[in-house]
């Protein structure tokens, strides 16, 4: 079935004319046509303006559906390219806490955290875990979401993390839209390896990932490389063992201080480095120039109450720059991307262009897909919104509602019951 959407009062293509990712100032062209049409099948066919309609028969196209766009904005989907939606368990408790003046790091140190997450999902069946992923990737997806990162990093042992990537292997399956999968093993150490975290950066190298690669549910390995959590140097043995086993590598890289992780995921050829609250010149300087994306996850710093990342500088520096949610169950659970763009242009400075770019083709670009999504493009998925408003700030200027109406992933109209 071939449909044709019409009328449409602002058409946000996010055209990259083959670049496949926007940086600079390039982030603020994202190609808008006013009283636009789009039609497409599961590809998008044709894009232009609506006075060329008429003649597109003559040009041996046609249609079956037409849907009026009139007073209504149409854009890509969102790609959340920095997730952790595949978990089990409930830490609204650890939330109370740090409204009462805890801090994130008060919380790990008392045993909650990352590790009262860990104790839930290691109990918890791979079919509980999907269903618990699920449950959110189909509110994510009727918030404009239409690809997705999701991570592994709730078990910390080998049988745990290969349940977490089972159930994101079953939502690929069965949801009809693109996921990468991530594997986190080193997201925390686990209370077993406490007093000798050494001893199970060795575990990870020797037996988890060797184990993982051989299972091909990751396509990427990730660490947590901070204060507190995983140093430089083991972080470079993780990422590094893991290209060894033909594995790409991303990285959580200084979100609660400068510890140099932004120039390891420079150095080790990381797709991407993600929080960059405290990054420091020199390390964005060689993510520049190695061509590491930048993922701002701007929800996180409003959910623990830390400094935003600096995005202007990001951006003016000329990165490759993502915007995602980083949904999970400790430090910022939502999974709806218009909140993430209103965040990102009040309290990161970014421009309602610049955060649509982040959100979509960026977010594909860092994932690997953005020749085939991120952007409405002839030839490209169709990945498409339709929002219940006449302009793309719309979206951003009227914040905390769902402005989707529709949502078609590949040319499907996405519903509850896909």
């Amino acid at each position: 079935m071939k449909t044709l959407i019409r009328n449409i009062s602002s058409l946000v293509t996010v055209d990259t004319k083959g670049k496949n990712y926007k940086s600079g100032k390039d982030l603020n062209n994202i190609s808008e046509i006013k009283s636009g049409a789009i039609l497409f099948d599961s590809k998008i066919l044709w894009i232009g303006s609506d006075s060329e309609v008429e003649s597109l028969n003559e040009k041996g196209l046609t249609w079956d559906i037409v849907v009026d766009g009139t007073g209504k904005t149409v854009m890509p989907g969102f790609v959340d390219s920095h997730t952790h939606i595949v978990f089990s368990g409930d830490r609204s408790d650890e939330f109370a806490k740090r409204l009462r003046g805890a801090t994130y790091q008060e919380i790990a140190e008392s045993g909650g955290g990352i590790q009262s997450t860990v104790r839930a999902t290691r109990s918890a069946s791979v079919e509980e875990l999907y269903n618990n992923g699920l449950r959110l990737a189909i509110n994510a997806i009727a918030h404009g979401t239409t690809s997705f990162e999701i991570k592994s990093g709730y078990s910390l042992n080998l049988e745990g993390e290969l349940k977490q990537l089972q159930a994101i292997a079953l939502m690929k399956k069965n949801l009809n839209v693109n996921i990468k999968s991530t594997f986190l093993g080193a997201h925390d150490f686990p209370i077993e390896y406490k007093n000798n975290p050494d001893d199970y950066v060795d575990y990870l190298c020797d037996v988890m990932l060797p184990k993982v690669a051989e299972s091909g549910l990751a396509d990427y390995c990730d660490a947590f490389v901070d204060k507190g959590y995983y140093t430089v140097e083991q972080g470079k043995k993780i990422l590094e063992t893991a290209k060894k086993y033909g594995m790409s590598v991303r990285l959580h890289a200084d979100e609660l201080a400068d510890v140099g992780a932004g120039k390891l995921a420079a150095d080790t050829g990381c797709v991407s480095a993600d929080h960059l609250l405290f990054v420091s010149d020199d390390s964005l300087l060689a993510m520049k120039n190695s061509g590491t994306v930048a993922c701002l996850l701007p929800g996180t710093a409003y959910f623990i109450r830390m400094p935003y990342a600096n995005a202007r500088k990001i951006i003016d520096m000329g990165l490759i720059t993502a915007i995602a949610t980083d949904t999970n169950p400790g430090s910022c659970f939502t999974e709806n991307m218009q909140l993430i763009l209103s965040l990102a242009t009040i309290n990161m400075r970014m421009t309602a262009e610049e955060a649509i770019a982040a959100a979509t083709i960026n977010g594909a670009y860092s994932l690997g897909i953005s020749d085939i999504t991120g952007s409405l493009e002839p030839g490209k998925d169709a990945d498409i919104v339709i929002y219940e408003c006449k302009t793309y700030s719309d979206i951003m200027y009227h914040f905390g509602i769902n402005h989707v109406s529709r949502v078609y992933i590949k040319g499907q109209i996405f519903n509850n019951n896909n």
